[in-house]
């Protein structure tokens, strides 16, 4: 479960800038990733860097979705 302060329907991720989950989740073997938001925060137009770990999943207040770039 990885928290953000914003996530993109692709599965992006915008954090605080320090890639601690980035780095975290890079050295873990293939595991769902689940991003913890809420549906006001899910927003397009997110840039998705070469370094940063996308996410499998987003859950909000309205349930959980795959996400798109893992489909």
């Amino acid at each position: 479960l990885v928290p953000g302060l914003a996530f993109s329907p692709e599965g992006g991720r915008l954090g605080k800038g320090a890639g601690y989950y980035d780095r975290l989740l890079g050295g873990l073997p293939i595991v769902r990733r689940v991003g913890i938001t809420a549906d006001s925060l899910v927003v397009g137009g997110l840039p998705i860097e070469p370094h940063d770990v996308v996410m499998t999943h987003l859950a909000t207040q309205t349930g959980v979705v795959e996400a798109l770039a893992s489909t």
